[in-house]
């Protein structure tokens, strides 16, 4: 029999933080680590990503001008805000309401243009745009992706660093929180 190893494999698999699967949960992992969340969901199924202490949840979507495949350009980022029916690991199954389950989306932004020399381990790599749902809904409707020249254009979102997020889905999600 043989035993691998779980570093090695996590080296395989998961080092690149510009493949777009590991970039998401990077920024999954930079926002909750924002709002002082240190442990992982328990299915990445759940209907939203994070559940602040507070009692916000929060869908993170992510994205980034730099890609692991070469460029001509940078990317122009999209993100997915599709309506979904909410899955419950408690329960397995989804709830059957097409809806967007969360109270606030953070749009993340690797904004840095250079594969050679970028870090997406850095916050200052990052800016992140919190968004309530709510104004999604009203604004947006049934639209299924959102661009950044949307985000700050219809939604009226300006990009936060990260020493301002926590803060920011506090001041956005504290009147928004579903049940």
């Amino acid at each position: 029999m043989t035993t691998f190893n779980p570093q090695e494999f996590w080296q395989y698999a998961y080092s690149n933080f510009l493949d777009n699967r590991n970039r998401a949960a990077l920024g999954e992992y930079i926002v909750a680590k924002a709002v002082g969340v240190s442990r992982s969901p328990e299915s990445s199924w759940e209907s939203f990503d994070i559940l602040s202490p507070e009692g916000i949840k929060i869908e993170v979507k992510t994205a980034g001008l730099v890609q692991i495949w070469k460029q001509k350009k940078p990317s122009v980022p999209s993100y997915d805000i599709k309506r979904k029916s909410g899955w419950s690991g408690k329960t397995s199954e989804y709830d059957g309401i097409i809806t967007r389950q969360a109270d606030v989306y953070v749009f993340c932004l690797h904004h840095e243009k250079d594969p050679a020399t970028c870090n997406p381990l850095s916050s200052d790599a990052w800016s992140f745009y919190v968004v309530a749902t709510n104004d999604i809904e009203q604004k947006l409707g049934p639209q299924k992706s959102v661009r950044i020249s949307t985000i700050e254009d219809i939604l009226g979102c300006r990009p936060v660093s990260y020493d301002e997020l926590r803060s920011k889905i506090i001041e956005v999600g504290s009147g928004t929180i579903k049940t």
